[in-house]
């Protein structure tokens, strides 16, 4: 658990306690699968209390195996069989009270992912202690990854790539996008992965053009482009990784295209290191696709950071100042978008390392 990460947070910024109640912020620092519903309360001098909805209990406790961490569970009503008795009350009020009994003065709360408890914690405490938002400072925590970050994710990508290989292998003209996307994520599963870090993206011909496309019951066609962008879940952390393939010969424009994607993600990843913006690296790229005459077609950011969310900061983009540094993970993805004719995308994980970067896919980009 990252819990003395967050005891760190409290320390520097004079915090007596802390709830953190966004979900993934709760999976980061206790690393409970799956932990929508939970909340985790810090008081200066107490153990750390995670509370989850009374269902998951045995689930949670199972994990948490260790005197680290309080699990209490909560509900709207008492449950029979559960060793520790349900925090049956309103649960903001419920810590509210814990906060008074404890003459909690400050508390750091992270505000910057609405929850409903969040807000209400704020309102009932804003008389007798003073709120800060700590959303910032936890996601400069996550921005940097560890060691055993860096393992799972790469992991999600030796299984994202390993699908898509399965799949390129039965992929013929006339299998419907929907078909495809089903074919990927079933050998995600099979591979291991414990679930997705998006919705899978199978668009062809113009649905290729959006780039938020989802799989439709279009059938691929011979010469076509087919836009994949798909990513596993591995141990709470995320992939995410995109290729554009073309479905027999192909169109030599298309083709052409992808080509300077290549180029394009080449570039810019060479660039990566510690100490440059990431508004340089998305410069890089739009200045090769320039040179092809298709940077007008390039409509969105050239990346984002990713960890135990698919899209993290920091973004990578035009007038964002974020300057990179060793354990960051971001993602290089230009694309080319021609609405009602087709689109291409490459998209890799690349990590910064001390003296410069580590791409963690090993798939050609090219396939």
């Amino acid at each position: 658990m990252r819990i003395k990460k967050l005891e760190d947070i409290m320390e520097s910024l004079g915090l007596e306690a802390s709830l953190v109640a966004y979900e993934w912020n709760v999976f980061y620092f206790t690393r409970v699968p799956r932990p929508g519903g939970s909340y985790l309360l810090l008081v200066k001098g107490w153990t750390p209390k995670l509370l989850v909805p009374a269902l998951d209990f045995w689930r949670v406790s199972s994990f948490v195996k260790n005197e680290e961490i309080e699990v209490l569970p909560y509900s709207t009503y008492e449950i029979p069989g559960i060793e520790a008795k349900p925090i049956t009350q309103n649960l903001a009020s419920w810590i509210e009270g814990q906060l008074k009994s404890a003459e909690v003065r400050r508390i750091g709360i992270d505000l910057s992912h609405v929850t409903s408890l969040a807000i209400k914690v704020k309102e009932k405490v804003s008389g007798i202690a003073q709120v800060t938002d700590v959303s910032g400072e936890i996601s400069k925590l996550r921005m940097v990854k560890d060691d055993e970050e860096i393992s799972l994710m790469r992991e999600a990508v030796r299984i994202t790539e390993g699908a898509l290989r399965k799949t390129l292998l039965d992929l013929k003209p006339g299998l419907r996008e929907y078909e495809i996307a089903a074919m990927l994520e079933g050998s995600m599963r099979f591979m291991g992965a414990d679930g997705y870090a998006f919705e899978t993206i199978v668009a062809s011909g113009p649905n290729g053009a959006f780039p938020h496309a989802l799989p439709t019951s279009k059938e691929v066609m011979e010469g076509e482009e087919i836009v994949i962008d798909m990513g596993a879940r591995f141990g709470g952390y995320c992939a995410d990784m995109t290729r554009t393939v073309v479905l027999g010969k192909g169109d030599k424009e298309i083709r052409n295209n992808i080509e300077a994607l290549n180029e394009a993600v080449n570039e810019a990843t060479d660039a990566v290191a510690p100490g440059i913006s990431v508004s340089e690296i998305d410069s890089i790229a739009r200045k090769v696709l320039a040179r092809h005459g298709l940077d007008k077609y390039f409509i969105h950011s050239l990346g984002h950071g990713v960890g135990v969310e698919v899209h993290e900061p920091p973004r990578v983009a035009q007038g964002v100042n974020t300057v990179l540094e060793p354990g960051n993970v971001i993602t290089i993805e230009p694309g080319v978008y021609i609405n009602g004719k087709y689109g291409a995308r490459i998209e890799n994980m690349v990590l910064v390392t001390k003296s410069g970067h580590d791409v963690l896919n090993s798939l050609p980009n090219l396939v």
